[in-house]
Formats: C-alpha cells, structure tokens, sequence
C-alpha cells in the first residue's frame, strides 16, 4: 500500500487510536519514521508528540516500536527533549523496561530513547526517581542480544555522566560490575562472532567514563571475580586489538593506587612490558597511555619488583635514548627515581646505561640554559622544585604506594583513603596529564538501532562525531597542541629535577660506578654549575653531586689524569671542591698513586699530575717529596718556559698555588705601615714658612723643574746645605742636578707638599724613594714613599716594577716583586696577562730563575 502524501495529524491518529485500527497507525507511523523531513514537520504539530508518549502504553507492540523509534530520534535534540519535559514519557519508557517478558527489539528502542533523553540533566533525574536503574540493572542481567546490551549500557553511562547524584546508588547497585561481566564475556566470544566487538566497544566506553572519577570502588568493580578476568580481558584488548579506548581504561586503571596493585596480580605488568617490547620491535609508536601507565606502575614497590623481573627497567631505559619519545622523558625519569632504594634495581640501571642517559639529558639542560641565558627565569619554577624535594623525601620502599597519604601504610587501614566514601585518590605528582579528556566519550547520540540499517546509521553517525574515540586515528590526536606548549616549561623543569636526583642517587654508591667520574660526565656537571643561574636551586644540588664524586677515593686518579683539577678553577665553587679532593690526596695511598705517575705515568699524565698537585696538596713534606724528590719541580718548569703547550697558563696557575701555599702568611711581604699624620706633623715643623723663594732645578736632559727653596731646605739636609750654606748655589736660582728624571724628581716635590704624589706612575714612585734616600729626607718620607710604592703594585704593575729594580739593581725590591706576583691572589686571566708581561721582557728567563729559586728555597726549608 502506497503511503499518502501528507502527513498524518492528530486528529487521524486518535480516530485510528478509537477505531483500534492499528493498521492505520501503523501505516502513518512508518510514513513519520522513514521520512526524516516528514518526520520533523509532525513533531511541529500540536500535541503529536504527546500522542506518541501515549503510544507507548499501547497493547500492540507493533505500534510501540515504531513509536520508540520516532521518540529516540527526535530526542535527541534539546528542543525537543524540552517538550517532552512535563510530560509522561519517563513512566512510559521505564515501563516497557521493567516488562521483561517483551522482546529485546522494544528493549533495545526503550534503552535508546532512555540514553537520549539522558542527556538532558532534568529527564536524567526523572528517569532515575521513576526507577529506570532498577529496570536498567535487570536487563543487563537478563538474557537479551547484543545490540540490547548496547543501548542499555549506553544509557546506564549517560545517566551516570549526567546526573552525578545517582552515581552512589549505581556504585551500590554494582553497575559497573554487571558491565564489565558483559565485557567479559563479549571479549571472549568476540573472536568467534564479529558482532560481539561492538557490546565491547560500548563497555569499555562505559568503563572509561565510570574510571573517570578515580574512585577505587568503580576499579574494585571491574575485576568481576577473584581471577580478576575483567582486568585480564582489558589487558587482552590493549595486546591482541590495540583497542585504543582498553587502553586510555587501562591508563585510567592504573592512576588508581588501589587498582594498580590489583592490576600487578593479575598480570598486566608482565603484559604491559611485553606490549611495548612487541610494539618496539615492529617499529610502531608507542601511545602515551602505555608509557605512563608503565610509569605509575612504579609507584609501588611490589610493582617494581614485577618490572625489575620482566627486564621493565631496560625497556624505560631504551625508550629514554628514543627522541621521539622525548616528551616522555620526564615522566620516565621519574618511574626510574623510584628505584633509588632499590640496590638490584639501580645495578640494572648503571649496568644498562643509565648513566649515559642522564649525562646526556644533562647536556641537553646546559645547552637549553644557555639559550635562556638573557632570560629571566621565573621565581614560580623554585616552587614546582620545592614540591618535586618534598615528595622525593617521603619515598620508602616499605610504602604501600606512593598515592596515598603518609599514614596510609596498607590498603585496608583505617586511615586509607578507601575507607571514606567515597573515596579519593590523592593527586599524583606535577608532570602526569591526568586531565585526559573525556570529550571523546560524550559522543553524539545514537542513531536508530536495532535493525541492520539503523545499526550502520549509528555507527557512522558516532564515528563520524568529533568528541567520538572511532574518530581518532592515534591516542595523540586527543592532545591540545596549546596545553603541551604551555607545559614545556614545566617538563624541562621536571626533567631536570629527575635527571638530577638519579645523579645524586649514583654519586652516593657505596662501589664505584663505571663512568661516573669520567670527562663526559664531570663536564656535564661543571658545564651546568657554570651555566645554570645561581638562583635555581637545583645548581647546589649539582655542586653537592660533584663534591661526592671527587670525595670518593675510588675515582681520585681517574679525577687527577683527566685534568679535573684544572677545569674545576674556572668555577665559583672551586675551592669547596678542592677541599674535599685535598681530604683525599692528603691520604698514604693518594700520594703514592701520584708518586707513580710522576715516574712511570704516561708523559702527558706526568704534565697534568704535577701541574695538579700544588692545587692539590698542602702538607710541606708531601710537596717536598713529589715535587723536588719525584722531579715535578723540573716538569712545571718546563712548562712555564714553553708558551706554547696547552698546559702553559695551569703552570703558571699552579706555581702562584705552590708560591701562596710557601708564604701562606705573607710574613715576608709585610711592610710597617706609615704613620700618614707624621709626615703632616713634619710638614708643620716650621710654621713660619713663606712660599715666596722659587728655586729651578735644571737635570741632565734640558728640563726644569721649579720648586720652593724653603720646602727643600726643610726637608733635606744636602738642598739645605746647598741652598742655604757657603755654597754658590746658595745665590742662584738655577740649580743643575745630575743622574735623575723629571718624573722623578716632581714625584719627590709633591710628596713632601701634598699627596697628589700617590696618582703618579710606578716608576716615578720607585725613583722618588732613591732620589729621597740620596737627599738625605726624612725616613718618614721615605717610607711614605716606599709603601705607596707598594700599594701600587697590582697585575698591571708588578712586572714594570720589576724590571725598573732589576734596571737600578735594587735586588731586595726585584724578589719583593717576584713573591708579590706570586701571592696576590688574582684571577686566572689576571696572573696568565701578567706572566705573559715578563715573558716578553728581555729578561725572562732571569724571572723564571727567580721563581725557582725562591720556590726551591722553600722546598729545602721545609
């Protein structure tokens, strides 16, 4: 019969209705629900939708079908769910559910139309307070078909999604339970019968929404017996199917403290590891919610035990040398930080490269370092590290996990988080996204179901949906792009931290560790105290590592020979450093180690060990021994002479060491210090004087020098007699002087009128001391004079000093300047600049035998 062509409206449908012509309504029933255009244009017309929701109490259930299916179809949209909303549709659809004796078609169609009513918050609350669980809870336990179990599930999930209040009763109920029992017997039968896959779908669905509360009650659920099959089938999934929604339940699961020790008995860890090994080996990627279940999984000891025994350690280790994981690496270096009280676990690791790993993550910090190196840090990231310290010092092996609280010391005890209701997880630490998104599990509502067509409809409607799991081609792509960026910085931060509190962990082994004080990792470590600021907090953290390295007597030659103690004196923390390698070198066996590399070392080791000792050794007869009696003396010597070996600036470096070590006292560069006010006193001695006499001192070269007659005759004896005596100076105003410079001389006149004689050069000064002592002047003056001389003396001075003694054979002076040099303390670049002065001297080698004398001097004293 051909269908009319317009569309039924109420009034036919009651008169069909009193006629009992079912025939009739059926027929403009099928005419609604086969035309989606018709369909939308009788919802429009008054009351037929309040004629449909009487439909649904009807005897025929031909009729309540079709009525089912135009009701779930049009319900799912918002204006129309809001005009069903006072009406009798909840009581209506709850009954046909609570009738088990209809077939499952009329089933299937109720659960659907519950599911999409549900997604409203009011018929959510109305379907429950009418009892639409109970009738829920009754169909997943009775025998129905597949497509059933589908819709009922799907419903039980939106009401649970969208009315939180029921969610306790659900819990009571044990719904989550009945789904997973479906699961797994869906799982099982899946492999003989395709359409099994879909049932498995919607539970694992359900289940991630269920999970998403991080209730321990809904995991303890899902386990379903004491073999815990539903844990074993969820595992299967992620293996055999790589079902992407087992996995993201799985990653749920395991963020769970009281689930995952559940999840370690029945096996998953085992599993998990062989997973990712299989992965691997097909050179798949590996999701994000494998890694970082793997990774909570070592929150509990005896889970760690399980990853230690399937080689789980190795495979962590193998995916931190992968860069395409390396947004990974954060989270994988905090599962290893677990293991740092396990002594067997971190055997494995150092035997299995773990060092190399985190010697290499430390390069990667400098280098990022130092690109931020104009760039302020922000003082919030101390405060994630604050947090990162307080949780690593709670870390016990004898912790029941690491989620709970402190006093949470089993999982049944009475302070245990699963003893409140409901219970709650505490929050894992900074760097897990825990926030995945469960957008991808509120899918757009179903399609019609139950029929062929309908079911493809549904299917490709959810698919097709943007928030559903099908649409997802890898776990990635329900990442936000914006939400990583922002992160970036915190990862670096957590990485860091990590990376640094495994390298503290090794530096504190009771054994040597291979490597650990090797180049590639001592410079790693300088490079990052040196270029990580020293507000950041973790900088002391690496000092301390590099302290414990080179306190360890095992690895002090390997330290020595690879030139440590040169490229150590670069740092602020040098001496601190040092301090503890002279603990060590202060010891028997450390000076007979040294003893035998300055005999039988290889020749480059011979240079690098006798440069290293004055830095190293500060005990006289030690010194004496290895540099005089062992020939280390000759060996530095040789190489301050040669400017061109690479050695050459640590010479100088070690002999100025060798040289404070000798005058640690500076006993024999104190100088009596002048007493500044008598030379004022002296000054005043004769008030009387009048400025008025103007002598003018002609000198060898032409020049004129004027000065006052009464000043000179005052200061010096000789001008005095001169100027004053019997003399025929006495009446000239022009006085000839011999054998001394203008500066000189200007330098003395202004020293015994002002002070401005101190802003002269070095040498003037120096000179103006003779020319003092040659006028017979006060010794006060002079030694005004003297110690202004010597307060002058600096790194750009001492070496002119020098040669200006060594030019007048002042030779007392010459081995002041000499020790000065020697024992200022100055920088590095400072002592190799004024080295490299006397080096272009034509006298160097004169200096240099200086030096050794004055230090072969000390070594025979002591």
């Amino acid at each position: 019969m051909s269908l009319p062509k317009t569309l039924p409206d109420e009034s036919t449908l009651v008169r069909y209705f009193r006629e009992s012509n079912h025939r009739g309504i059926i027929t403009c029933l099928d005419q609604v629900k086969n035309d989606p255009k018709r369909c939308k244009e009788f919802i429009k017309r008054n009351n037929c939708l309040d004629i449909l929701i009487r439909f649904l109490r009807c005897g025929n259930q031909r009729i309540v079908d079709r009525s089912l299916s135009i009701l779930a179809n049009v319900c799912m949209t918002d204006d129309v769910r809001e005009k069903v909303r006072n009406s009798k549709i909840t009581f209506n659809v709850v009954f046909i559910l609570e009738n088990l004796e209809l077939n499952a078609m009329l089933h299937c169609r109720a659960c659907r139309l519950v599911s999409n009513l549900s997604e409203c918050s009011w018929h959510a609350k109305e379907l429950c307070d009418a009892g639409v669980i109970k009738a829920l809870v009754a169909l997943l336990t009775s025998k129905t078909d597949v497509q059933t179990y589908c819709m009922a599930i799907r419903a039980v999930r939106n009401i649970w999604n969208v009315h939180k209040n029921i969610r306790e009763t659900m819990i009571e109920l044990e719904i989550i339970k009945l789904v997973a029992q479906l699961f797994v017997m869906a799982e099982e039968k899946s492999n003989l019968d395709p359409k099994y896959g879909k049932l498995v779908d919607a539970c694992l669905k359900a289940m991630c929404i269920f999970l998403d509360t991080l209730d321990p009650r809904c995991g303890n659920q899902m386990y379903v017996d004491k073999d815990m099959w539903g844990y074993k089938c969820l595992m299967r999934c992620c293996s055999a199917r790589n079902n992407k929604m087992a996995v993201k339940c799985l990653y749920t699961l395991c963020q769970i403290a009281e689930c995952r020790l559940c999840l370690g008995v029945s096996g998953t860890v085992k599993e998990l590891i062989a997973l990712i090994i299989e992965t691997d080996a097909n050179s798949n990627f590996i999701c994000k919610e494998i890694l970082l279940s793997l990774s909570l999984f070592c929150r509990e000891s005896v889970n760690r035990d399980r990853i230690r025994l399937n080689d789980g350690l190795q495979i962590i280790l193998a995916l931190l040398n992968k860069s395409e994981y390396e947004c990974y690496h954060s989270k994988l270096l905090e599962a290893l930080s677990l293991f740092i009280h396990d002594d067997i676990g971190l055997d494995i690791l150092t035997r299995h490269g773990v060092l190399e790993i985190l010697v290499t993550k430390l390069k990667n910090i400098v280098a990022k370092n130092s690109e931020r190196s104009n760039t302020s840090r922000k003082r919030s990231n101390d405060y994630l590290i604050d947090n990162y310290r307080k949780k690593s010092s709670k870390y016990s092996i004898l912790r029941y996990s690491m989620d709970l609280y402190r006093d949470d010391w089993s999982p049944k005890s009475a302070t245990s988080a699963s003893s409140s209701s409901p219970p709650s997880t505490p929050p894992l630490p900074p760097y897990f996204d825990f926030s995945a998104e469960s957008d991808d599990l509120k899918d757009d509502v179903y399609s019609p179901v139950y029929s062929d067509k309908e079911c493809d409809n549904d299917e490709e409607e959810e698919a097709a949906s943007p928030r559903s799991y099908k649409s997802l081609t890898t776990v990635e792509a329900d990442s936000d792009s914006s939400t990583l960026s922002s992160e970036l910085f915190s990862e670096t931060n957590a990485c860091e931290y990590y990376t640094l509190l495994l390298l503290s962990k090794l530096s504190f082994s009771s054994k040597p560790i291979d490597k650990l004080a090797e180049p590639m990792t001592i410079k790693s470590l300088i490079d990052y105290i040196k270029y990580t600021k020293k507000q950041n907090i973790l900088r002391d953290t690496a000092v301390k590592i590099l302290i414990k390295i080179v306190g360890n007597a095992e690895y002090f030659i390997r330290l020595v020979i690879q030139g440590f103690v040169l490229e150590i004196q670069t740092l602020p923390e040098a001496e601190d450093c040092m301090q503890h390698l002279r603990i060590v070198a202060d010891t028997g066996g450390a000076t007979g180690q040294l003893s035998f590399l300055l005999l039988r070392g290889e020749e480059e080791h011979k240079l690098l060990t006798a440069v290293s000792i004055p830095l190293l050794v500060k005990k006289h007869c030690t010194l004496r021994c290895l540099l005089k009696k062992h020939d280390g003396m000759q060996l530095i010597f040789r190489l301050l002479a040669d400017s061109s070996h690479k050695l050459h600036k640590w010479a100088i470096w070690s002999i100025c060491h060798l040289a404070k070590t000798f005058y640690s006292d500076n006993s024999d560069l104190i100088i009596d210090t002048v007493n500044t006010n008598a030379i004022k006193i002296y000054r005043n001695m004769k008030p009387s004087i009048l400025f008025s006499s103007t002598v003018i001192l002609e000198l060898d070269d032409g020049t004129t020098v004027k000065a006052c007659k009464e000043v000179l005759c005052q200061y010096s004896p000789v001008f005095s007699a001169m100027l004053e005596g019997h003399f025929k100076e006495s009446n000239k105003k022009l006085i000839q002087l011999r054998n001394m410079s203008r500066n000189a001389l200007k330098t003395l006149i202004l020293a015994m009128s002002d002070d401005k004689f101190k802003n002269r050069n070095i040498e003037s000064l120096l000179e103006a001391v003779l020319l003092a002592d040659y006028f017979l002047m006060p010794n006060v003056l002079i030694d005004l004079l003297t110690e202004t001389s010597i307060n002058k003396l600096n790194h750009e001075t001492v070496c002119r000093a020098w040669c200006w003694a060594r030019k007048h054979s002042c030779h007392e002076f010459r081995s002041f300047c000499v020790k000065k040099f020697l024992t200022t303390k100055m920088s590095l670049s400072e002592t190799i600049r004024t080295f490299h002065d006397f080096y272009t001297t034509n006298a160097f080698d004169e200096f240099l035998c200086e030096i050794r004398d004055l230090i072969t001097d000390e070594l025979y004293r002591w």
